[in-house]
């Protein structure tokens, strides 16, 4: 078997040095030799060539499958093992047809510019978000999945209701986050969740330099104005809860430096809306864009995300059943989209059962509170997914007996729902082949270019200081940015307390794995040693 697959290595490696960078390599096994889903019965993954991990080590993925049709060669003969009359077994053997896939190139620090008062200021961006940053999916002219689904939403509530749109010209930075218990509404956005940045004037800027790349925000704003108390937390997806062992504090600013976070959510900017003097109750109020939040490390899990937040105000004596029309408008417009997934997808002998997939509205604890849930029978890892929130609050700051409602959606949850992508990692690719199978006129299923990806996994084991206590979130920060958000999934498998030396031992199994690029074992394992020696370094633990 090593032998084969070490065969298999040099044979990719070859071809990437002759291979165009539009043109594909095609490998047939016999059945079981691959080591794929694909082969039928399935091959233990010791006990096969690992077709895939092998082609991943000259930058190779798998992109389709296919039954060997040996009437399809002329002249095709199965000779055999050595000539004998022992010829292959060529039933149910396999086509394997690999592609080129984007490398992983080096990060470079980058440095945005933005206007803070009167005052032309720059950050530095974390490391993990600079591919993240300044891609402009909802953007004019855009055929990103978030676009098209900000837009249809949009449309189908304009069919029921009165919509107005508002322009993303609020600040990519806000200067506090504050949130009072006495307006504050559904769960809390944790300190630990928020990206905080250090800002200083561009004419004395430590970062200026020619390692660094400069880019300006496409919104330049005054950020004076402090995110207002409102806000829904938005925590969706599953893991929605904020696991921190310990509760993050908000950092000393350097001196010449002021902190600022990345804004973790557009909610924070309603009452800014409210107070246009164009605002009219019983309109509502859409707003769209990118939000920032620390999160842990799962498929439905994401650190940066698009929101979109709906408002509007309403009177109970005179519209008691507004609230009611919102939530239906809400829902018809997300079922209307399933519906169309349904019907893209069904067969024409046999029509798609659309109640296998739907939305429900689930009411918390709290009063006027629910989290908009999606329901997919065949898809489980999409069942009881959070793709929003809705909440209805007084409206303080009137003497007319105004109510808020606000709803608050993750576009980027809902079209991985829609368009049935299972990691969340896959609408941020730079891979070509991703738009090319979107179109803004039917919601088709989308079709991976990247088949059967390997995976690897390796744990990591410390200790900790004697306190032993350690910001989770940061950690899954430190680990996105060292893997390049080639960790899948990372769990906390063991601690426990060692009495003697009154230290915490954690013991994490992260799983490497990429959604849309090559990866080796050996480039997985240099980024486990690499994280082995960041952990060190950002929390001074003990390896074990």
């Amino acid at each position: 078997m090593k032998k084969n697959r070490d065969l298999l290595a040099k044979f990719f490696l070859n071809c990437a040095d002759v291979l165009t960078a539009e043109g594909d390599v095609h490998v047939t096994l016999c059945r079981g030799q691959g080591g794929t889903a694909a082969d039928q019965p399935t091959r233990e993954w010791h006990n096969s060539w690992q077709i895939v991990a092998m082609a991943a080590r000259a930058g190779f993925v798998l992109s389709k499958v296919q039954t060997f049709d040996c009437t399809r060669y002329y002249g095709y003969t199965s000779t055999g093992y050595r000539s004998q009359d022992k010829p292959f077994h060529v039933d149910r053997a396999l086509t394997h047809v690999f592609t080129r896939s984007l490398p992983f190139s080096k990060i470079k620090p980058v440095v945005m510019e933005t206007v803070i008062g009167s005052e032309h200021c720059s950050f530095q961006i974390p490391e993990e978000l600079i591919e993240k940053i300044n891609r402009n999916f909802l953007r004019k002219g855009s055929n990103h999945p978030v676009k098209i689904i900000n837009e249809l939403l949009r449309k189908q509530f304009a069919d029921t209701v009165t919509v107005q749109e508002l322009e993303d010209n609020f600040p990519l930075l806000s200067k506090q986050y504050l949130q009072s218990d006495d307006t504050c509404v559904g769960p809390e956005i944790c300190q630990a969740e928020l990206y905080w940045v250090s800002c200083s004037n561009c004419q004395d800027d430590k970062w200026r330099s020619s390692e660094c790349a400069r880019v300006t925000e496409p919104q330049c704003c005054d950020v004076s104005t402090p995110v207002s108390p409102l806000s829904l937390g938005s925590r969706t997806g599953r893991n929605a809860d904020c696991c921190v062992l310990k509760q993050a504090e908000v950092p000393d600013v350097s001196e010449g430096c002021t902190r600022y976070c990345l804004r973790p959510t557009l909610t924070g900017y309603v009452y800014n809306a409210l107070q246009r003097p164009d605002f009219k109750a019983e309109v509502i109020y859409t707003l769209s864009g990118t939000v920032f939040r620390k999160c842990l490390i799962t498929p439905q899990t994401m650190p940066v995300f698009h929101e979109m937040v709906l408002v509007s105000t309403f009177s109970d004596k005179r519209k008691p059943d507004f609230l009611h029309r919102f939530m239906c408008s809400v829902e018809s417009a997300i079922s209307f989209l399933i519906k169309s997934v349904s019907s893209a997808t069904a067969s024409k002998v046999h029509q798609m059962d659309t109640g296998l997939r739907s939305v429900t509205f689930k009411e918390e604890a709290s009063a006027k509170s629910w989290n908009i849930c999606f329901q997919d029978v065949e898809h489980p890892e999409f069942t009881n997914l959070s793709v929003g929130k809705l909440i209805s609050v007084p409206y303080k700051q009137t003497n007319d007996e105004l109510s808020i409602c606000v709803t608050s959606i993750n576009l980027d949850l809902l079209s991985m729902v829609l368009y049935h992508i299972n990691d969340w990692r896959m609408l941020w690719t730079f891979d070509e082949r991703f738009l090319n199978q979107i179109s803004g006129s039917e919601l088709k299923p989308f079709c991976g270019f990247s088949l059967y990806p390997p995976s690897y996994p390796h744990d990591v084991s410390f200790w900790v200081g004697v306190n032993g206590k350690l910001d989770e979130l940061e950690l899954h920060a430190v680990v996105r940015r060292v893997s390049r958000e080639s960790v899948r999934e990372m769990k906390l498998i063991d601690s426990f307390w060692h009495a003697q030396t009154k230290r915490m031992s954690y013991c994490y199994r992260l799983t490497y794995q990429s959604c849309d690029r090559a990866l080796s074992y050996q480039q997985a394992l240099e980024m486990q040693l690499h994280l082995r020696d960041e952990l060190q370094k950002s929390f001074q633990v003990t390896l074990r």
